[in-house]
């Protein structure tokens, strides 16, 4: 079940895996969860403790992230004008599978926490849109 979150359309789901035959898998996304408008594109990332993505503004893409495997720290800052929540900040602090949304319009990044963590990133848009803005995780603070 979804957690109550303090930013308007922020979405976080604990991820669980399965084994079958020996085989292990952890279903990440499916259609019917309607988190996602469409398919801009995908990528993984690996952090190391204290390495971050930096908090990105996308203007028209709506992100999902999934940490895969490791510890992170997510940070989201609602930056929507007219949103319920403008101006709000979220922490999350992350040791187990999760699926987080970033909607577009909040300024979302991570932050490594342990040895090494792999997430997956899936987004509405590629990352070529000039309207996107980035900031440093110090600016955050």
């Amino acid at each position: 079940m979804p957690a109550r979150i303090a930013i308007h359309d922020v979405y976080i789901r604990v991820l669980s895996a399965t084994d079958d035959d020996g085989i292990r898998r952890m279903a990440i996304l499916a259609d019917h969860d309607h988190l996602l408008r469409r398919f801009g594109m995908s990528e993984t990332i690996w952090l190391k403790a204290g390495q971050t993505t930096g908090l990105r503004v996308r203007a028209v893409a709506d992100e999902l992230w999934a940490l895969l495997e490791g510890s992170v720290e997510f940070a989201w800052h609602d930056l929507r004008s007219g949103s319920p929540t403008q101006d709000s900040w979220l922490r999350l602090t992350c040791t187990q599978p999760t699926l987080v949304l970033a909607p577009f319009g909040v300024a979302f990044g991570a932050r490594g926490l342990g040895e090494r963590s792999s997430l997956l990133r899936l987004a509405t848009h590629a990352d070529a849109d000039a309207d996107d803005a980035a900031f440093s995780w110090d600016e955050s603070a």
